[in-house]
């Protein structure tokens, strides 16, 4: 009866078994390597269209950048101009000042006998025409004038003996002085 025994079928049908289970995991494990694949894919897609929006921002802001930077020459050429206006004012405004400052001080470098004709202020630089009683009076206001810590290069450039109107001795003179340029601060301190 062993002999009549055929165990073939079995054999075919055990191996036909296990290659339906081979199929089914090559199957399972290609749609696997397939499903990864399409997700990576999708998944680098994505980061890349990411990437590509934030790239394109960042190129919009470097255009708008670009055309901000382009108005620094202006905006340099136009504080320039306002820096040197503003110059302007306060050169006028600390000349405005040397005038009060001039007047100020004239009755004290003055003294009495000494009569101006004409004051000049031009660029802080004080031309000074008029008559003396006497040299000793122009000495006098020589003296007065260097002494004085709001003048620096007090010269006198003519000294001449005239006679005036009732035949009395006069000297007429011309002289000039810088006066010193000097802020607010320090003018407060000089006159306390």
């Amino acid at each position: 009866m062993i002999d009549k025994l055929n165990l073939l079928p079995w054999r075919e049908e055990k191996r036909k078994k296990h290659k339906q289970r081979f199929v089914g995991m090559l199957v399972i494990a290609v749609a696997s390597v397939v499903a990864v694949h399409w997700l990576s894919a999708s998944y680098i897609v994505e980061q890349k269209s990411l990437q590509q929006s934030r790239n394109q921002q960042l190129q919009q802001e470097i255009a708008v950048l670009e055309r901000r930077r382009a108005f620094l020459p202006e905006l340099d050429k136009q504080r320039d101009a306002l820096n040197k206006r503003l110059q302007v004012i306060v050169d006028i405004q600390q000349e405005r000042n040397r005038v009060t400052q001039l007047f100020s001080l004239l009755p004290a470098l003055v003294p009495p006998g000494v009569y101006l004709e004409n004051l000049t202020l031009k660029a802080g630089n004080v031309s000074l025409n008029g008559v003396g009683e006497s040299n000793g009076r122009l000495a006098s206001l020589l003296s007065n004038a260097e002494n004085s810590v709001w003048l620096e290069n007090v010269a006198m450039h003519s000294i001449v003996a005239t006679k005036g109107k009732n035949a009395e001795e006069l000297t007429r003179f011309k002289a000039s002085f810088n006066m010193v340029r000097t802020t607010d601060e320090e003018q407060a301190v000089a006159q306390e």
